[in-house]
């Protein structure tokens, strides 16, 4: 009996797939952990019905590590969707195939050859070391390779000797259909699985369309095969073939599983040219070899859809993402009587209970180009901020305290764009901040409004524009200019108070980072706060309330990467006011030109993921803005508040965080004779 050898076109199917012809699919990553099932490995033995065949086909099937059972042939191919993964048997060879299946001998006159235990089938390249996981992300190797042409040339050499049909299949006529079920032909489009997009992969209709890939390679006749016989090469979207490199079984299992398809595209057209019968039996140890893995893309391709379904009838719109956040707050304050400011005697005292209070802010984020977002905020509450009506200092000034007696107001309205790869652009009508695009480089999750960010930045808010650019990966400057006149016809944009604010940013490593701010602040009237509601009552208006003032602002942070466990930060800020009309404070004129100096410090220190991934347990330690110098003298701190707090952020889930922390300021408004107060505050948090 003579050895047919392996076809050209079945030879090309399995090196184009080994040398990568098909891109990797999205799958692979997902699926390189999910166990493989047990399942039994078969293959069809199309025999004439006679003794001796059966029994030299089981024992040749034996030998070569393929089992064939009796009961059920084809278990694995049947169990594979249509939509996705085709089979072949013997039925699509037409009527001229006989019915020559081990199923339809009798029982009775097979010879008692041995038949192995129904097992999966592990092929040898997988089996490794005892114990050892079969992973379906291992490359394939050349003795797989091997084994499955020697195993193929004995099962075609078999069917060579023992059916006495034609060697290659007859054209499939209208009135001579295969007795198998028609895939539908929106069925038979292969998937897009490719890990670059699908406009990007186009079919390769000549090997001369890759450029690697030349006459003098080893496998050029066999991709040149491939290409003109079954057309299932995609190009990379460079038109290369990068034949040098490893794939796992999973893309081995998506690149087989097109191949099939356009194979069975073949078996069901009118001009029906399906090769060998020699590479039928490759392809159906092929298909039974990968079957676990082309279920399992089946199934992911299948959720995958299900999935996108979902999100397309349920989307909120097309273009604006909602994103909220829900606080409870349980907030009380500590101390014996209210601060008051340098000059006046305490008097009133501090008797605040327990209060239990609520905010609720919503975002809805709009991109109309994938670059760019406009956000509209709305926000509710009645959360006190206990400020200076409560403790009698904005020292303890809470961050994020929302009271709008339970009433929705807008809360900001921005929209941002790019400048280029590097840049952005922020316009906002109304409540803007430099920091939603500066670096503030302050590490800490803080609870009190001081510990935020340095004051530099407070005193930066309203309606108008920020820029900021990266120059290089070191470098980076930004500008913002914000007024709360915008919108006033009679002060407008530039007639009012504003903020022109600039920043030049320094990262020299991924753990070190500097940044130097220069601020030019203008305000009159009742919309003067130098510091922006940090500090003392006298750093907030050193010139009084009816007072014209402007400042030049100062300001020097950074933060340090000690490690993964602890981060550090600082800043410091100068402050130089200058009254811009004649001051009356006390009844007593002052004189216009008259000027103050305002400092503040801080340092803080942020240690992530204590107790929980997620987690974040907050320090500051600081002394709030202090006027050091002032030309009107009733209106100098002569002593100095420290403010100290500590706070922690708990991941109760994906969406649930837990705050606790506690405030300590120490001489409030700078002044010895005030008592201490201390503010407690536990937040639950919702996000969604």
């Amino acid at each position: 009996m003579s050895k047919l050898s392996l076809p050209l076109p079945l030879t090309s199917l399995i090196l184009g797939c080994n040398l990568l012809i098909l891109p990797p699919v999205w799958a692979q990553a997902n699926l390189a952990d999910t166990p493989e099932p047990e399942s039994q490995t078969t293959i069809n033995a199309n025999l004439p019905d006679k003794n001796e065949a059966t029994e030299q086909v089981i024992r040749l099937a034996d030998t070569s590590g393929v089992m064939v059972t009796t009961d059920e042939i084809n278990t694995t191919n049947e169990s594979l969707r249509p939509s996705s993964v085709t089979t072949f048997n013997s039925n699509d060879f037409g009527e001229e195939s006989q019915d020559l299946s081990v199923s339809n001998i009798e029982s009775s006159n097979i010879p008692p050859t041995p038949i192995r235990k129904e097992e999966s089938y592990v092929p040898p390249f997988l089996s490794g070391n005892e114990g050892e996981e079969v992973r379906g992300d291992r490359v394939l190797s050349e003795k797989y390779w091997e084994e499955l042409l020697s195993n193929s040339n004995a099962i075609s050499s078999t069917l060579e000797n023992q059916v006495s049909s034609a060697n290659r299949l007859p054209s499939v006529n209208a009135d001579d259909e295969p007795q198998v079920p028609k895939i539908p032909t929106n069925q038979l489009q292969p998937p897009q699985l490719f890990s670059q997009p699908p406009d990007a992969m186009d079919e390769v209709t000549s090997v001369t369309d890759l450029r690697d890939v030349s006459p003098g390679d080893w496998a050029y006749e066999a991709l040149r095969s491939l290409v003109e016989k079954y057309r299932c090469i995609a190009g990379s979207g460079k038109a290369t073939f990068e034949g040098n490199r490893a794939i796992t079984r999973y893309e081995f299992a998506a690149a087989f599983n097109t191949c099939l398809i356009k194979v069975g595209r073949i078996i069901y057209s009118l001009s029906n040219t399906f090769p060998d019968r020699e590479e039928l039996a490759v392809v159906q140890r092929l298909q039974a070899d990968f079957a676990t893995e082309l279920k399992t893309l089946t199934t992911k391709i299948d959720n995958l859809e299900q999935r996108v379904d979902s999100l397309n009838d349920n989307q909120f719109s097309t273009t604006t993402v909602l994103r909220g956040t829900v606080d409870f707050n349980l907030i009380s304050a500590f101390g014996d009587e209210k601060a008051v400011p340098s000059g006046e005697n305490p008097r009133d005292d501090l008797n605040e209970n327990l209060t239990l209070s609520s905010r609720i802010n919503l975002n809805f984020d709009t991109s109309f180009t994938g670059r760019d977002r406009l956000r509209t905020s709305i926000r509710a509450g009645n959360v006190s901020n206990f400020g200076s009506s409560i403790t009698g200092t904005d020292m303890t000034r809470l961050i994020g305290a929302v009271d709008t007696t339970n009433n929705v107001r807008l809360g900001s309205l921005f929209y941002e764009f790019p400048i280029g790869k590097r840049g952005k652009v922020a316009i906002a009508p109304l409540a803007d901040f430099p920091t939603r695009i500066f670096p503030a480089l302050n590490p800490v999750s803080s609870i009190s409004n001081f510990g935020a960010e340095s004051p530099i930045y407070s005193f930066a808010f309203g309606t108008g524009a920020v820029v900021y650019y990266n120059f290089t990966d070191k470098i980076a400057a930004g500008v913002s200019y914000l007024t709360t006149s915008g919108s006033n016809p009679v002060e407008g944009l530039f007639g009012g108070q504003y903020t022109a604010l600039t920043q030049l940013t320094y990262t020299p490593s991924n753990r070190l980072a500097i940044a130097f701010t220069y601020g030019r602040y203008y305000a009159l009237g009742s919309s003067v706060n130098v510091t922006g509601g940090k500090g003392s009552r006298f750093a907030q208006l050193p010139f009084g309330e009816s007072t014209a003032t402007s400042s030049n602002a100062f300001g020097l942070q950074s933060t340090y990467k000690l490690s993964n466990k602890l981060i550090l930060g600082a800043w410091v800020s100068y402050f130089n006011a200058r009254a811009e009309s004649s001051p009356r404070v006390n009844g007593l004129d002052g004189s216009q030109g008259s000027s103050a100096d305002i400092w503040s410090w801080a340092v803080t220190a942020v240690v992530p993921d204590l107790g929980k991934l997620g987690s974040q347990l907050n320090f500051v330690f600081g002394m709030p803005p202090k006027v050091t110098s002032n030309d009107v003298s009733s209106r100098l701190d002569r002593d100095s508040s420290l403010h100290f707090e500590l706070s922690y952020r708990y991941p109760l889930t994906n969406n649930i965080f837990l705050t606790t922390g506690v405030l300590l300021i120490t001489n409030p408004e700078h002044k010895a004779a005030n008592d201490s107060i201390w503010i407690g505050l536990f937040r639950t948090t919702f996000t969604f």
